[in-house]
């Protein structure tokens, strides 16, 4: 038995769970990103977010029951339908390093944007992805980022063997947000926990295929509570490990000559928050950048 002949025996009960526990942290966003939160200015800002948060454990589940990530198959050109309604894609510009290239190509890539945009903006601020040499506690990176313009700030619960999730907390201008991110997110890793426990709870293993599917949803039911344990204390979790800002030349340039910074990406001064695709660097990545899906790592 192979995996995908799995989805006909555990995807109806496990479409049924996610559903529920979609629903249930829709209501809960919903509630939270209301006129005047940090959160809903910070998804006003990116509207994606928001879908980005509903959704990332139930795509996650989806992902783990068909065996991984993946693109569309030879035979399905992945594009839309005849009758299907073609939306223009707006152009998006990329920070922070490629998956599937290496480390050290990344860093001399983003000390030469770095040395352009000096050369480009005339004084302009624009935005650029922070990465840190190691994972901060809030207290920290509060100190280290002094006076700067902080748009979005990338958090993770590091823990060995345990695939722990990459969460994005988004700011407003100072990292006052940050602690209720957290929550927020922890609050969301439980859910996930949770929903991961009942696919475990519903699996009856019969065969090895089974007892492995299992097991993978067992790891990531440890690793989800895990972080939610620690999200939850945000004073005390070093869990923060890179940060979009928006900032001119002098300032990024400040930082990148700070030793508690990896590297500093800038894009170009004339393009927008809405239009920037960030990809930020783990600390402990340091030969190739994993072309990983929603699992962490």
């Amino acid at each position: 038995m192979n995996l995908g002949s799995l989805d006909d025996r555990w995807l109806p009960a496990a479409a049924a769970a996610v559903q529920t526990r979609l629903r249930r942290w829709q209501a809960w966003f919903a509630a939270r990103v209301g006129p005047g939160t940090p959160t809903g200015d910070g998804v006003r800002l990116q509207p994606a977010l928001a879908g980005s948060i509903a959704v990332v454990a139930a795509a996650a589940i989806v992902l783990a029951i068909a065996g991984g990530p993946g693109g569309p198959s030879d035979d399905d050109s992945g594009g839309p339908s005849p009758t299907a309604t073609q939306v223009p894609v707006p152009v998006t510009t990329t920070i922070g390093p490629t998956p599937g290239t290496s480390v050290a190509t990344y860093l001399v890539n983003a000390s030469f944007n770095l040395r352009r945009f000096g050369e480009s903006s005339r004084g302009r601020a624009g935005y650029a992805v922070v990465d840190l040499r190691a994972y901060l506690r809030t207290q920290d990176v509060t100190t280290l980022f002094n006076g700067v313009d902080v748009v979005r700030a990338y958090v993770r619960a590091p823990a060995k063997g345990l695939p722990t999730q990459v969460h994005a907390i988004p700011l407003q201008h100072t990292f006052d947000a940050m602690a209720g991110g957290m929550q927020a997110s922890a609050r969301l890793a439980a859910a996930t926990a949770h929903t991961f426990g009942e696919l475990v709870a519903q699996i009856k293993p019969h065969t090895a295929t089974d007892r492995l599917l299992r097991s993978r949803y067992a790891l990531q039911q440890r690793a989800s509570a895990f972080e939610a344990k620690q999200l939850a204390n945000p004073a005390t979790c070093a869990c923060v490990f890179s940060v979009v800002i928006h900032a001119d030349d002098a300032t990024m340039l400040r930082l990148a000559g700070i030793s508690q910074i990896r590297a500093v990406d800038p894009a170009a001064a004339d393009v927008g928050f809405n239009t920037l695709t960030v990809f930020p660097l783990e600390p402990e990545i340091t030969g190739i950048v994993p072309r990983g899906g929603l699992f962490g790592g």
